[in-house]
């Protein structure tokens, strides 16, 4: 069974950096990691 590194699965499941579906995707995980810092912050 092969492994393969993050970016390197990116590229395979989702598209090479520059087009329009991973910087979708990359704007989708940044929105989430944004949501994710507030919540933490709010709950301290």
């Amino acid at each position: 069974m092969k492994s393969y590194k993050l970016d390197e699965a990116e590229d395979l499941l989702i598209g090479k950096k520059g087009t329009q579906e991973r910087d979708e995707y990359e704007f989708e995980l940044k929105l989430k990691l944004i949501g994710d810092m507030i919540k933490t912050a709010r709950k301290n």
